[in-house]
């Protein structure tokens, strides 16, 4: 059997099916793969390169999750509009079954990555070498079935029923159907509950980086699946776990939580400086323009608000994508996530910007990657102010520790310059949860489309949207790639599509 090794480039093979990853070009014997402690942890820390850098493209777990998950909900526009055709397909919620985002961006990549995780925990437990130590086979094992479990849950998330492929067996996968949520979600729970007993306490095996998870990122990721699976005792018992460990702490400075390796950091992935997007995000590079118009004096920007100009600046100043205005006027007043999260251009009463404000979000700061520079902001994929949010919900949800809840929420409101939350009772609560929610986590991951979802109100909130006119119950999943269900029969396509 052959094992793609996954070293320092993190170079992928592509895939011919969904659960057929090919004959890789750059391979290895298994037996070599993980006949050391060196080459083994070489070919998983080639899947964290994967998950950011990639080949130097937008993936679902470098930024396209971010973007098309906050199209579809209420949360996103993007600046080409209709120019944009698969963009705006996300936009309008009227995604065609030849977009090609879906497989592109999400479905190809994240099943090459389980693939090679796959791999990686049968090569390990196949490996016979005494030079590949047992305390390193746990880590690196916790670790595949972490990356395994993050995986599945965007897969799930967004398709709904997927294939759950645990093997690199060619034989059993080739024509496999898809499998029930509900099982996708056990198997997620079985990964990172194996991955917890696996993985270090501390940052170690990344020399102190939190670019590899622990055991405290498997809990994080636990009570969040936790939480959507609605086992309320379970996700508040995670969060509760992770919020005590003295290694994470809310930081007051809101312009500190996105920094490398910050205390409120529980995992991050770090960039390669030689490829797209280089020493910045894929985030920084949709949502900061290449010119911040609150930095620029009071003159210039008076020269550049000329209606009769404006459209030929437009670009400089606004950026690929913004929020929308429903997402800009979810604020309370006051509220320091905004000002610091956030940034904004004013457009005159010229054709096409019609004197709207553009605000974006701003939670990572640069746009211009540099061969090579200086990285100031690794990418956030879990930090400690969602577990409040996850255990505010779930004492919530239980009813048994009301002010408990609001003492969650709270920790963020004050943090934010707020006042306390007067929510008491029980419906009030989870009402300012979700608030809470969606002025936190804007602009991360897609937590408000799934948050939409889980809650029911997706139908409610966005059929009331005009561009979203008609809506459909059906666009609340994304298509099954086409490719995929004519090379595999057994795949059957999402309702309406």
């Amino acid at each position: 059997m052959l094992l793609i090794l996954l070293c320092a480039a993190g170079s992928m093979a592509g895939c011919k099916k969904m659960v057929d990853a090919g004959e890789p070009k750059n391979t290895i014997t298994t037996d070599r793969a993980f006949s050391t402690n060196a080459l083994a942890n070489a070919a998983l820390a080639g899947v964290f390169s994967q998950l950011m850098t990639n080949t130097g493209s937008m993936i679902f777990s470098n930024g396209a999750t971010t973007i098309y998950a906050g199209l579809s909900a209420d949360e996103l526009e993007n600046f080409a509009g209709t120019l944009n055709l698969f963009d705006n397909q996300f936009f309008t919620n009227q995604i065609l079954i030849d977009n090609p985002a879906p497989n592109s961006y999400i479905w190809q990549p994240a099943y090459k990555i389980i693939y090679n995780c796959n791999g990686a925990i049968e090569g390990i437990a196949a490996s016979t070498s005494t030079l590949l130590t047992d305390s390193v086979r746990k880590v690196l094992t916790g670790e595949a079935k972490f990356v395994r479990a993050f995986c599945y849950f965007y897969l799930t998330n967004l398709f709904g029923d997927v294939p759950l492929v645990l093997t690199t067996d060619y034989t059993q996968t080739v024509s496999m159907a898809r499998t029930p949520q509900a099982t996708v979600y056990n198997q997620i729970v079985q990964d990172l509950a194996d991955a917890r007993e696996l993985l270090q306490k501390d940052y170690s095996t990344a020399a102190g980086e939190r670019i590899r998870p622990n055991k405290w990122a498997a809990t994080a990721l636990l009570a969040r699946v936790y939480l959507y699976q609605q086992n309320w005792a379970a996700a508040e018992a995670a969060a509760s776990e992770v919020i005590a460990n003295s290694q994470y702490s809310i930081l007051s400075d809101l312009n500190k939580v996105f920094l490398l390796n910050s205390q409120e950091t529980i995992w991050q992935l770090q960039q390669n400086n030689t490829k797209s997007p280089r020493n910045v995000t894929w985030d920084g590079l949709n949502f900061v323009p290449t010119f911040r118009w609150s930095t620029f004096p009071a003159a210039t920007q008076f020269v550049f608000s000329n209606p009769a100009t404006f459209n030929t600046s437009a670009t400089f100043f606004i950026p690929p994508y913004f929020f929308s205005k429903q997402m800009a006027e979810a604020f309370e007043p006051g509220d320091k996530r905004k000002t610091t999260w956030t940034d904004s251009v004013p457009s005159p009463a010229a054709s096409n910007y019609l004197g709207r404000v553009y605000y974006f979000p701003f939670k990572y700061t640069s746009s211009t990657g540099t061969i090579g520079g200086a990285i100031t902001q690794y990418y956030m994929v879990l930090r400690l102010a969602e577990q409040y949010l996850i255990r505010a919900e779930a004492r919530a949800q239980q009813g048994t520790n009301l002010t408990g809840a609001a003492s969650d929420l709270n920790v963020l409101r004050t943090r934010a310059g707020l006042v306390n939350t007067t929510a008491a009772t029980q419906t009030d609560l989870l009402t300012a949860v979700a608030r809470e929610r969606r002025t936190e986590l804007f602009a991360e991951w897609g937590h408000r489309w799934f948050d939409l979802k889980r809650r029911n109100a997706a139908s409610t909130v966005l059929s009331s949207i005009t561009n979203k006119q008609p809506w459909s119950d059906n666009s609340l999943l994304y298509p099954i790639p086409t490719l995929e269900i004519t090379n595999n029969h057994n795949l059957v396509q999402n309702t309406g599509y």
